[in-house]
């Protein structure tokens, strides 16, 4: 019997992921790294291998031509939530089943949204600055700045999946009005379960003290949050980004902050990753940025790890895959 083939586009050592998922399939893989390959050779490595690990850091993408080349492949398994750089419509056309690790980190990503949240509110990014630099700013912090409670406020969710389910579940006992915009309503016991109230997004803008983002890169949400939309928000008002960089026009945001037409922002993902030294958000006082941390606590990592690793045992063990994205079962 063959040892089954496993090739990984992500940095992590092939002996580690050789061992994980030897120890949880139970049986021996060989696992092979694309280092040092180009695109005709990844194609060629790819041909007889019976599974395909995704890169987490989306930087090695799995193009069409991939796909097509993985004549043998039974499973593409991406160790994140996010799988952008895959092309997921090839992969169906080729009959292989794409799998990410929904869920893994949605307790990190709602933590670190209403982490941003009160940092925002409580402005501690510049308390924190004036007071490193020996200057006592009490009385500029209090009188010019402000300092606020979130208690009493309106905070609106733009993106109601498990992540913003989570966000909403961590508000209840801060005592904040929640609303909420999806694409998909939910339903009513599901609303009620969580405190929220339902309103199309411009009207979601208008009304919120804090407006949170988390829906999927596509065609629709790119661009989402756009010059035009950021003039609908209070300029008392703050806006965070979880969910991808493209989601929100980042000119047109430096431009709100610097205009003070907005009180402030954070941001854990950009259109540029890693941040381009010429990004508009750089240096910007009242935003609070972020290198793309928000799922990467060393729990959700964890979790991360196991899911995918579980997901390629079960498929080695001749099992259905969990958390398949393009629809192919």
């Amino acid at each position: 019997m063959s040892v089954p083939k496993i090739v990984s586009m992500s940095p992590l050592p092939p002996q580690v992921i050789q061992g994980l998922v030897a120890a949880n399939a139970g049986v021996m893989v060989n696992v092979a790294g694309i280092e040092g390959l180009d695109a005709e050779g990844i194609a060629g490595l790819v041909a007889d291998a019976d599974v395909i690990l995704g890169d987490y850091s989306f930087v090695n993408p799995i193009t069409p031509e991939i796909a097509a080349a993985a004549k043998k492949a039974r499973l593409i398994q991406q160790p994140s939530v996010g799988y952008q750089h895959i092309a997921v419509e090839a992969c169906a056309r080729a009959g292989i089943p794409v799998a990410n690790t929904a869920g893994a980190n949605d307790i990190a990503v709602a933590e670190h949204t209403v982490m941003l949240a009160l940092a925002l509110m409580k402005r501690v990014r510049y308390a924190d600055q004036q007071t490193h630099a020996g200057r006592w700013a009490q009385d500029e912090m209090i009188w010019t700045k402000g300092v606020f409670e979130i208690h009493g406020k309106t905070f609106g969710i733009v993106g109601m999946g498990r992540i913003g389910r989570e966000v909403a579940r961590r508000l209840e006992p801060f005592g904040v009005k929640k609303l909420y915009y999806d694409v998909a309503r939910l339903d009513e016991e599901t609303e009620k379960s969580l405190n929220v109230a339902y309103k199309p997004l411009e009207d979601l803008l208008r009304a919120s003290d804090v407006v949170s983002i988390h829906v999927p890169l596509t065609e629709e949400t790119n661009g989402m949050i756009n010059a035009g939309r950021l003039k609908m928000m209070k300029s008392s008002a703050v806006l965070i980004n979880v969910a991808r960089g493209e989601v929100v026009d980042e000119h047109a945001l430096a431009e709100a902050l610097k205009g003070k037409r907005l009180a402030g922002a954070g941001i854990d993902v950009f259109r540029a990753e890693p941040i381009a030294a010429d990004n508009p958000l750089l240096g910007i006082e009242n935003a609070i940025l972020t290198p793309h941390i928000a799922g990467a606590t060393n729990e959700a990592r964890q979790r991360i790890i196991n899911t995918a690793i579980e997901n390629v045992a079960r498929v080695l063990r001749g099992e259905k895959p969990l958390h398949v994205v393009n629809g192919v079962p």
